[in-house]
């Protein structure tokens, strides 16, 4: 199993974490540009030379990626990676979630929302012009009613019209053990009809923007990789790199390839 990290807040005390790290893996380093983005690369790549290094672009004011973001900033997002293209191949990270840490955009960007899902399929379409390779962070929701809604909203995509992989945020401190059992029910089926293309997210082991992200116990994360493990997932992706540390690691280790 491949076991990478997601970093949100990619501070020097975050990526130092990435020395403990004598696995392989891929470290997702949210940044508002791919100039920024490659300044961080090379410092993890100093730390660490043997990582690799994936792009996690967020938003200035709008923050995650949806048709309810500001349309300025979805065209900003574009031109830079289309800037990009000659350059070597990135791996990006398409944080896929509502606008839940500022309400309002759900009515502010309303009128852009049409403009905005065809600006993100634009980048989706053209995957192989901008020289990108796309996976999807997205939400656990379970059945085919709620999925064709998150279709709608423009916040999942069909991996055979536009082929990227989805990671499913299972952060299973967040929900009680009977939602929890439900989205373990989801993943599998996932994990049926999409294979390979599908991998999970893990955690948390650190709050995140929202401020109050309830911490994954180390015994927790074991028992949850052990369900990736026995459902033949082979790539999970921990939030976040910065709560790593020697209990964490010890638990990983039983599952690294």
């Amino acid at each position: 199993m491949k076991i990478n990290f997601f970093e949100e807040f990619p501070k020097r005390k975050n990526l130092e974490k990435v020395k403990l790290i004598d696995f392989e893996s891929t470290i997702y380093i949210a940044a508002r540009s791919i100039d920024e983005f490659k300044k961080l690369k090379e410092k993890v790549k100093i730390l660490n030379p043997k990582l690799r290094v994936a792009y996690w672009p967020i938003l200035e004011k709008s923050y995650w990626i949806s048709p309810f973001s500001y349309n300025y900033e979805l065209n900003k997002l574009y031109e830079d990676l289309e800037k990009n293209k000659k350059g070597e191949k990135l791996k990006i990270l398409i944080d896929l979630e509502l606008p839940f840490l500022n309400k309002k955009l759900f009515f502010k960007n309303l009128s852009f929302f049409f403009k905005n899902k065809k600006i993100i399929r634009k980048i989706f379409s053209q995957q192989n012009k901008l020289n990108i390779e796309i996976l999807t962070a997205e939400y656990p929701v379970p059945g085919r009613f709620f999925q064709k809604i998150l279709n709608f909203l423009g916040i999942s995509y069909s991996i055979n019209k536009y082929p990227h992989k989805r990671i499913i945020m299972f952060y299973t401190s967040m929900f009680k053990e009977e939602k929890n059992s439900k989205f373990r029910k989801h993943i599998k089926k996932r994990k049926e009809e999409l294979g390979d293309k599908l991998q999970v997210g893990l955690g948390t082991i650190a709050i995140g923007i929202l401020g109050d992200e309830p911490k994954l116990s180390p015994a927790n994360l074991e028992r949850d990789l052990s369900f990736c493990k026995n459902n033949s997932i082979k790539d999970v992706v921990i939030f976040r790199l910065g709560g790593l540390n020697k209990e964490y690691l010890n638990k990983l280790k039983k599952f690294t390839d």
